[in-house]
Protein backbone atom coordinates (compact mmCIF):
# COMPACT_ATOMS: atom_id res chain seq x y z
CA UNK A 1 0.00 0.00 0.00
CA UNK A 2 2.79 2.44 0.88
CA UNK A 3 4.52 1.92 -2.44
CA UNK A 4 1.25 2.47 -4.32
CA UNK A 5 0.65 5.73 -2.43
CA UNK A 6 4.19 6.96 -3.03
CA UNK A 7 3.95 6.22 -6.76
CA UNK A 8 0.58 7.99 -7.12
CA UNK A 9 1.05 10.91 -4.69
CA UNK A 10 2.54 14.31 -5.43
CA UNK A 11 6.22 14.86 -4.59
CA UNK A 12 5.40 16.57 -1.26
CA UNK A 13 2.68 15.44 1.17
CA UNK A 14 0.91 16.57 4.28
CA UNK A 15 -0.09 13.21 5.74
CA UNK A 16 -3.06 12.61 8.00
CA UNK A 17 -4.02 9.10 9.03
CA UNK A 18 -6.68 7.65 11.30
CA UNK A 19 -6.10 4.23 12.94
CA UNK A 20 -4.89 1.94 10.12
CA UNK A 21 -4.30 5.06 8.02
CA UNK A 22 -2.00 6.38 10.75
CA UNK A 23 -0.02 3.15 10.63
CA UNK A 24 0.33 3.60 6.85
CA UNK A 25 1.37 7.25 7.37
CA UNK A 26 4.11 6.15 9.77
CA UNK A 27 5.41 3.71 7.17
CA UNK A 28 5.35 6.39 4.46
CA UNK A 29 7.41 8.80 6.56
CA UNK A 30 9.80 5.97 7.43
CA UNK A 31 10.34 5.10 3.76
CA UNK A 32 10.32 8.60 2.26
CA UNK A 33 10.72 11.29 4.94
CA UNK A 34 11.81 13.91 2.37
CA UNK A 35 8.32 13.73 0.81
CA UNK A 36 6.45 14.60 4.03
CA UNK A 37 5.86 18.25 5.04
CA UNK A 38 3.81 17.49 8.16
CA UNK A 39 2.14 14.53 9.84
CA UNK A 40 -1.14 14.01 11.75
CA UNK A 41 -1.79 10.75 13.58
CA UNK A 42 -5.29 10.13 14.91
CA UNK A 43 -5.96 7.12 17.17
CA UNK A 44 -2.63 5.52 16.33
CA UNK A 45 -0.92 2.39 17.62
CA UNK A 46 2.69 2.72 16.45
CA UNK A 47 3.69 -0.68 17.82
CA UNK A 48 2.96 -4.29 17.08
CA UNK A 49 -0.13 -6.09 18.29
CA UNK A 50 0.36 -8.32 21.30
CA UNK A 51 -0.22 -12.04 20.82
CA UNK A 52 -3.80 -11.94 22.11
CA UNK A 53 -4.73 -9.14 19.70
CA UNK A 54 -2.93 -10.88 16.83
CA UNK A 55 -4.92 -14.09 17.40
CA UNK A 56 -8.19 -12.15 17.61
CA UNK A 57 -7.43 -10.27 14.37
CA UNK A 58 -6.38 -13.45 12.60
CA UNK A 59 -9.63 -15.13 13.66
CA UNK A 60 -11.68 -12.16 12.46
CA UNK A 61 -9.84 -12.28 9.16
CA UNK A 62 -11.24 -15.77 8.59
CA UNK A 63 -14.76 -14.66 9.47
CA UNK A 64 -17.31 -13.84 6.79
CA UNK A 65 -18.84 -11.13 8.97
CA UNK A 66 -17.23 -8.00 10.33
CA UNK A 67 -18.20 -7.33 13.95
CA UNK A 68 -17.24 -3.69 14.67
CA UNK A 69 -18.21 -1.91 17.88
CA UNK A 70 -21.53 -0.15 18.43
CA UNK A 71 -20.98 2.99 16.32
CA UNK A 72 -23.70 3.03 13.58
CA UNK A 73 -21.41 4.63 10.99
CA UNK A 74 -18.80 1.96 11.65
CA UNK A 75 -21.43 -0.70 10.91
CA UNK A 76 -22.24 1.08 7.65
CA UNK A 77 -18.57 1.27 6.66
CA UNK A 78 -18.11 -2.40 7.49
CA UNK A 79 -21.11 -3.37 5.33
CA UNK A 80 -19.74 -1.31 2.44
CA UNK A 81 -16.31 -3.00 2.50
CA UNK A 82 -15.88 -6.27 0.69
CA UNK A 83 -14.69 -9.31 2.59
CA UNK A 84 -11.45 -9.18 0.58
CA UNK A 85 -10.86 -5.54 1.53
CA UNK A 86 -11.43 -6.39 5.17
CA UNK A 87 -9.01 -9.32 4.95
CA UNK A 88 -6.36 -7.13 3.29
CA UNK A 89 -6.71 -4.42 5.92
CA UNK A 90 -6.52 -6.97 8.71
CA UNK A 91 -3.42 -8.51 7.14
CA UNK A 92 -1.78 -5.07 7.06
CA UNK A 93 -2.34 -4.72 10.81
CA UNK A 94 -0.75 -8.14 11.35
CA UNK A 95 2.24 -7.59 9.01
CA UNK A 96 3.11 -4.01 9.91
CA UNK A 97 6.48 -2.86 11.15
CA UNK A 98 7.01 -1.63 14.67
CA UNK A 99 7.27 2.14 14.22
CA UNK A 100 8.18 2.92 17.84
CA UNK A 101 11.97 2.75 17.28
CA UNK A 102 11.60 5.14 14.30
CA UNK A 103 9.48 7.81 16.00
CA UNK A 104 12.51 9.82 17.13
CA UNK A 105 13.57 10.26 13.49
CA UNK A 106 10.34 12.07 12.57
CA UNK A 107 11.37 15.65 11.96
CA UNK A 108 8.17 17.34 10.76
CA UNK A 109 5.37 19.17 12.58
CA UNK A 110 3.25 16.34 13.95
CA UNK A 111 -0.25 16.46 15.39
CA UNK A 112 -1.17 13.54 17.64
CA UNK A 113 -4.90 13.21 18.44
CA UNK A 114 -6.75 10.64 20.48
CA UNK A 115 -9.88 10.16 22.51
CA UNK A 116 -9.43 9.93 26.27
CA UNK A 117 -11.71 6.86 26.28
CA UNK A 118 -10.07 5.08 23.32
CA UNK A 119 -9.74 1.41 24.27
CA UNK A 120 -8.24 0.33 20.93
CA UNK A 121 -5.39 2.87 20.94
CA UNK A 122 -5.32 4.18 24.52
CA UNK A 123 -3.99 7.69 25.27
CA UNK A 124 -0.73 6.21 26.58
CA UNK A 125 0.14 5.27 22.98
CA UNK A 126 -0.44 8.83 21.81
CA UNK A 127 1.56 10.24 24.73
CA UNK A 128 4.45 7.93 23.79
CA UNK A 129 4.30 9.14 20.17
CA UNK A 130 4.26 12.79 21.24
CA UNK A 131 7.14 12.20 23.68
CA UNK A 132 9.25 10.61 20.95
CA UNK A 133 8.54 13.10 18.13
CA UNK A 134 10.36 16.39 18.75
CA UNK A 135 7.98 18.62 16.76
CA UNK A 136 4.72 17.15 18.02
CA UNK A 137 1.56 18.55 19.56
CA UNK A 138 -0.68 16.18 21.54
CA UNK A 139 -4.42 16.61 22.00
CA UNK A 140 -6.37 14.13 24.10
CA UNK A 141 -10.11 14.68 23.75
CA UNK A 142 -12.17 14.09 26.91
CA UNK A 143 -15.19 11.83 26.54
CA UNK A 144 -14.21 10.56 23.08
CA UNK A 145 -13.26 7.03 22.05
CA UNK A 146 -11.45 5.48 19.11
CA UNK A 147 -13.64 6.92 16.36
CA UNK A 148 -12.67 10.51 17.10
CA UNK A 149 -13.30 11.80 13.54
CA UNK A 150 -16.87 10.49 13.77
CA UNK A 151 -17.46 11.35 17.42
CA UNK A 152 -16.01 14.88 17.37
CA UNK A 153 -15.67 15.98 13.72
CA UNK A 154 -15.70 19.72 14.50
CA UNK A 155 -12.85 19.40 16.97
CA UNK A 156 -10.84 17.21 14.58
CA UNK A 157 -11.40 19.74 11.78
CA UNK A 158 -10.27 22.58 14.05
CA UNK A 159 -7.14 20.67 15.09
CA UNK A 160 -6.32 19.78 11.48
CA UNK A 161 -6.78 23.40 10.35
CA UNK A 162 -4.26 24.49 12.98
CA UNK A 163 -1.92 21.69 11.90
CA UNK A 164 -2.16 22.74 8.24
CA UNK A 165 -1.38 26.34 9.23
CA UNK A 166 1.92 25.26 10.81
CA UNK A 167 5.02 25.96 8.72
CA UNK A 168 5.92 22.97 6.59
CA UNK A 169 9.22 21.23 7.12
CA UNK A 170 11.32 20.43 4.10
CA UNK A 171 13.93 17.73 3.97
CA UNK A 172 16.11 17.12 0.96
CA UNK A 173 15.85 13.81 -0.84
CA UNK A 174 18.97 11.68 -0.31
CA UNK A 175 21.28 11.55 -3.29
Amino acid sequence: MVQLILVCAPPRLSLCGFSLGAIVALEIIAQAPWRVDRLALIACNPGLLDETARRARAALQQSEFVQPDDAPLVHLMAREATAETYRQQTQMTLDRADSRPRLGRINVPTLVLCGAEDRICPPAMSRAIADAVAMSRLTIVPGAGHYLPIERPELVAEQLAGWLAMPAHTEKEPT
